[in-house]
């Protein structure tokens, strides 16, 4: 009898290349392109690594955002078109907030970033939206999560604010149809080691661009090959499923702080697959 491959929901795992720093001898720079539709130009040195990705819809749905780091949620949004600032604005934001707050445990969360990806260059284009990250990553260090904190509320709020616990969640979903390419992959933050890791910067941008993140400069943390790192996805996630994880936290008492992730090339991808257009959004989880 012939052994027919596994539907890409049903398998159990996938292994996938990663794009691993080869070493942490030097600080990666992120250079902001100053056309639109065009990479962030980077000078890093990479050391690709085959590493198994785990199907995280056949595990226990039992995932926190203070225990791995992340958590697949479920939400229908009343958003006709991402694309749509006014939109954005006016419907997604109060939406998001409210299930970040409480998939964090929070009292409150505040957006203070959309960041719209697409695999097509015409969108792009269009929307000077951003390409992909294949790189293993989190967004934020200590510093650049309290300069963020200031550049939303201003330092007198900031002040008040940084003084109690807060996180920084994002929000990943697909802007349209099911997630085809690209998918992401996220890292249980209990089998990361802060020491196989380093800062990064991100230069700021030469033009404008529309995201409140990237039109300022920023450090981020990029990791070395780790073969304790524990990868999962959830392949084909839809317009309704909203992927979150923790890209900071200020305690350090064994709270994930984090899950590292990356975009990744699905070997299981179908034929002439569509464009992944996906938003992450960006807010503080405040506590009290």
């Amino acid at each position: 009898m012939m052994n027919l491959p596994e539907e890409p929901m049903q398998k159990r795992a996938t292994v996938a290349e990663l794009n691993y720093l080869a070493n942490l001898d030097e600080i990666p720079v992120f250079a902001q392109s100053d056309r639109i539709g065009e990479s962030i130009r980077v000078n890093d040195n990479r050391a690709p690594r085959d590493v198994p990705i785990i199907n995280a819809r056949l595990l226990p749905q039992t995932f926190s955002l203070d225990v791995e780091g992340f958590t697949l949620s479920g939400q229908i949004t009343k958003v006709t078109d991402f694309n749509d600032d006014g939109q954005l604005v006016g419907i997604y934001t109060p939406e998001i907030e409210d299930l970040i707050a409480r998939a964090a445990g929070g009292t409150s969360a505040v957006v203070f970033d959309h960041t719209r990806r697409s695999t097509d260059r015409a969108h792009r284009e269009k929307y000077a939206s951003r390409d992909p990250v294949p790189a293993p990553h989190s967004d934020y260090t200590d510093t650049s999560a309290f300069q963020r904190m200031r550049d939303k509320f201003g330092d007198a709020e900031a002040e008040d604010r940084l003084a109690r616990r807060f996180s920084i969640v994002n929000a990943w979903r697909s802007m349209g149809g099911t997630i085809e390419q690209w998918p992401l992959t996220v890292c249980d933050a209990r089998t990361i080691d802060e020491s196989r890791l380093t800062q990064t910067r991100r230069e700021a941008p030469v033009r404008p661009d529309p995201s409140f993140e990237y039109n300022r400069s920023s450090e981020t943390r990029h990791a070395i090959f780790d073969p304790a790192h524990t990868w999962c996805w959830f392949p084909r996630m839809t317009a309704d499923e909203v992927l979150l994880f923790k890209n900071f936290d200020t305690r350090t008492d064994g709270t994930a702080r984090y899950a590292l992730h990356s975009a990744f090339q699905d070997p299981d991808i179908p034929a002439n697959p569509a464009p992944r257009e996906t938003i992450e959004t960006r807010a503080f989880v405040f506590y009290d």
